[in-house]
């Protein structure tokens, strides 16, 4: 066993004996062993014997008639254990870093990880980064490993000498956009399609008018369809002071830049998300709204991952997703 597999099944007993301790099973027995009899024997590498069958003799002492198809006493039970699991992380193991699921359809236990452990921190996250340019106006760059995965947005037909319309980009560059890649280049891998990468090309126009209206329109556009992404456009009185324009600039990107904004939006309505999108989306959700059907889509969205398919866990944490997904290709 490698020194890894050994912390990680440490880990694992350790979360199973705080779960096992607290005042939320304190009152059920039955659970608590349902609960330590899947855990143990998954790490023991018998998975593939925890069926309802061998849960209903083992757990429940029922003899070797006993037969699950008829006789739903495992399943009720798995259906409490779950909601039981949900209720003490919402509670008093809020804090816990390695959490215990019994995912619906079955009884083998994963394990979904808190911790930004086991990755690569001197890989560059993907967030919006500002360079100077000799115009006096930002550009935009990214990681470029994942740019052909994700919505990749440049900066078209700005206004470059105006100041103020530098002053919004600038404040757009500072804020860090995990669901997109501002203005990065498209990424050149050996043997990539680049169709995908084609379909999530966006343009963000921005312009001054000229007349006594002194404001700034700033709106986007899918480069292929030549379509504006409805809901995009924001129109600015830019006579305010520079810190409204800031905000102005953080408002446009949580509407429009983030995982629930109207690009991701656009992109699910054409069928153009790709597959670390969705997975953005699947995790989002289910850290919106803890249910066992959403764990269970996040999970299957990372698990079709080829460098993710054999992990037990579920990654919750946005950025170490998207940096993971970096490595992986």
């Amino acid at each position: 066993m490698t020194n890894t597999a050994r912390i990680e099944q440490t880990r694992v007993a350790e979360a199973l004996r705080h779960v096992l301790a607290s005042r939320t099973f304190a009152r059920s027995e039955r659970l608590r062993s349902f609960l330590k009899f899947v855990v143990e024997m998954e790490q023991l590498g018998l998975a593939h014997q925890l069926k309802g069958y061998t849960i209903g003799i083992d757990v429940f002492s029922r003899d070797e008639g006993f037969d699950p198809g008829t006789d739903p006493l495992v399943r009720v039970h798995a259906g409490k254990l779950r909601k039981l699991l949900n209720q003490f992380y919402a509670d008093e193991g809020r804090n816990e870093t390695l959490r215990i699921r019994i995912p619906l359809g079955g009884y083998v236990p994963v394990y979904e990880d808190t911790l930004d452990t086991n990755w690569d921190r001197e890989a560059q996250p993907l967030s919006a980064v500002a360079i100077p340019m000799s115009s006096g106006m930002p550009a935009f760059t990214s990681h470029s490993t994942t740019i052909a995965d994700l919505p990749n947005i440049t900066v078209v037909n700005a206004q470059r000498s105006d100041r103020r319309a530098g002053i919004f980009l600038q404040a757009l560059g500072t804020e860090s956009h995990w669901a997109v890649a501002l203005n990065g280049r498209q990424a050149e891998r050996q043997g990539r399609d680049q169709t995908g990468s084609a379909a999530l090309q966006f343009e963000l126009h921005i312009e001054v008018t000229d007349d006594a209206s002194d404001r700034l329109s700033v709106w986007l556009r899918h480069t292929a369809s030549n379509i504006e992404v409805p809901s995009s456009r924001m129109s600015i009185d830019i006579t305010e002071d520079n810190l409204v324009l800031a905000m102005a600039a953080n408002q446009f990107a949580s509407t429009n830049l983030t995982i629930p904004g109207h690009v991701y939006r656009f992109c699910n309505k054409r069928g153009l998300s790709s597959g670390l999108m969705l997975c953005l989306e699947a995790t989002y959700r289910y850290k919106l709204e803890q249910t066992d059907d959403a764990f269970q889509q996040a999970r299957r969205h990372q698990q079709r991952w080829s460098g993710m398919r054999a992990s037990k866990e579920l990654i919750t944490e946005i950025p170490r997703l998207i940096t993971l997904s970096c490595l992986a290709n």
